[in-house]
């Protein structure tokens, strides 16, 4: 009897990540498989080399399935899959930042937040999930300090940060027992003196820690982008973003005259004008201007949106603003049968913060998060045609991409004709471009952290302390900063490309949908397949 590869490719896939949820259940939870709810890992040395094992064995098992053999969607994640993993093994080896970074307190926040804030979760069951992860708070709080054997300052000052930060957190986790009739004052005061040895631990690490960090380097750079099927190399994309900004920061220009203002930087503090009284009414903002978009990408049927689906604007969890200054998304989980995306609102609470908060802002800001841009793709992604797109892929070019794209996209259809909002739109472009080659630069080695935080106050207007949390983000993240402006660049191709084979049959619902409907691929993966959709589209009218 002949192998059957189909089959065989599914049984890999599923039990490899049953596999990878058995060793990471808080990727259980954050899936909404709540099962997973009350185990913690122990992140240690055989942790590591267990996750290194489940790669190398997934990847020696799909070596025997005949990749041209595989029908349907099976044969396009497998090429990304394969991808994918190979370049995950060789960062753990070349690249591994646990041994650089501690990660402990970053993790609290994957523990309970989920728990915290799905409303619809029973209570009975938070409070038991709850109460077993307290009694295993070793397993992610200490453990994981033993991994860092070449630590590196910049990284040691954010992960300090962090941990001195994270008490709040545990605050919240003990309110939510007070509220369920427990008394978790003992857990809470042995979670606190575990972070406190966290913290003196870092410490002790910033003393013998390297200077800066560690640049992931040219050929590892290059390994991401060919993992994402960006074919070109570092040094073009260089290019295309300083090309980018230029071009922006001219349309910035010319709309800061239209304005009145001699100046971007002064069309820049104009726009800020227009600003809440009050934290109260920054929340009251947004909330009305998810209605808003949401009824404006419905009437000029910008893309069909999912059945059920809904946001809700949330005031920020306290643990979470310190990281979290402005706006954030979170989705529903892809296994539960709730549609309904929270929109973290952080309330601001001075003047200065009170502007950044202003009413272009808060549009081009909630356009991104809500409708069209993250929530309506992520709700789409649930219905995917495969487990791999829904549950682990997760592409920042075609993510971060789509989400940019609806900012210019919104433009485009009028959801505000003020030069005002124009200018908003077109600086958040040209911050987007000024990422690309700040991404480049700072990865390759090419310039340090001090200067890509110049270019970011120089070149893309950003304030000297945003620029600093931006910069500090690259240095962890290589390539993943230049995909908002390559999706978004991919993808106003492919729309033209698609208009001129659909010509007067084209509509942004139906181009928007054969592009959504696929779920997380790379977008230059999912380029082919729309095109060829769209083909087969035409031929059958």
């Amino acid at each position: 009897m002949s192998l059957d590869h189909n089959r065989l490719f599914d049984h890999i896939v599923h039990d490899s990540l049953q596999r990878l949820l058995e060793l990471n259940p808080l990727m259980g939870t954050q899936l909404g498989l709540h099962e997973y709810d009350a185990i913690v890992p122990r992140i240690d040395k055989k942790w590591v080399e267990s996750l290194e094992k489940l790669m190398k064995e997934t990847l020696d098992r799909l070596g025997e399935v005949d990749a041209e053999k595989l029908r349907g969607p099976r044969r396009i994640d497998y090429e990304v899959l394969v991808r994918g993993l190979r370049l995950e093994l060789r960062e753990l080896r070349e690249w591994p930042l646990h041994k650089m970074m501690p990660y402990a307190a970053m993790m609290l926040g994957e523990l309970f937040t989920p728990l915290l804030t799905r409303s619809y979760l029973p209570r009975n069951h938070v409070v038991y999930a709850i109460e077993a992860r307290l009694s295993q708070l070793e397993n992610v709080l200490l453990a994981p300090m033993e991994l860092v054997e070449e630590p590196y300052q910049l990284w040691i000052d954010m992960a300090l940060q962090v941990a001195q930060g994270a008490k709040p957190l545990l605050e919240l986790v003990k309110a939510y027992g007070a509220s369920a009739g427990r008394d978790w004052s003992r857990e809470i005061e042995e979670a606190a003196a575990m972070l406190d040895k966290v913290i003196d631990e870092t410490k002790r690490l910033r003393g013998e820690a390297r200077p800066g960090f560690k640049p992931i380097g040219r050929e590892l750079f290059v390994e991401r982008l060919r993992a994402r099927f960006i074919e070109e190399s570092p040094e073009e994309l260089r290019s295309h973003g300083y090309r980018e900004a230029e071009k922006y920061r001219s349309m910035m220009l010319e709309t800061a005259r239209a304005m009145g203002a001699s100046s971007i930087e002064e069309a820049l503090e104009r726009i800020k004008e227009k600003k809440p009284r009050d934290p109260d009414e920054a929340m009251r903002w947004h909330r009305e201007t998810v209605e808003k978009v949401r009824r404006f990408v419905a009437d000029k049927n910008i893309v069909e949106l999912p059945v059920g689906e809904d946001v809700e604007v949330v005031e920020t969890p306290p643990h979470l603003r310190p990281i979290i200054p402005f706006a954030a998304y979170v989705p529903p989980e892809i296994f539960h049968y709730s549609m309904i995306g929270q929109y973290y609102v952080t309330k601001p609470q001075n003047e200065e913060m009170l502007s950044h908060f202003n009413a272009y802002d808060v549009l081009n800001t909630t356009i991104h998060e809500t409708y069209p841009g993250h929530h309506v793709q992520l709700c789409y992604a649930r219905s995917a045609p495969t487990l791999l797109r829904k549950a682990y892929f997760n592409p920042p070019d075609f993510v971060e991409g789509w989400a940019h794209y609806t900012e210019w996209l919104m433009l485009e259809e009028g959801i505000d004709p003020s030069p005002e909002y124009r200018l908003k739109v077109l600086h958040d472009a040209l911050w987007r471009a000024v990422r690309v080659y700040v991404d480049v630069e700072l990865s390759t080695g090419m310039i340090g952290f001090q200067e890509a935080v110049e270019k970011l106050v120089k070149d893309a207007y950003l304030p000297q302390q945003g620029a600093v949390g931006e910069a500090l983000r690259y240095t962890f993240t290589p390539a993943y900063q230049l995909s908002y402006n390559y999706g978004k660049t991919r993808i106003m191709e492919l729309r033209e490309r698609a208009k001129k084979l659909l010509g007067p049959r084209y509509s942004h619902a139906l181009f928007h949908k054969m592009l959504l409907e696929e779920g997380n691929l790379p977008i230059n993966v999912l380029s082919r397949i729309v095109i060829e959709k769209l083909s087969r589209y035409v031929s059958m009218q």
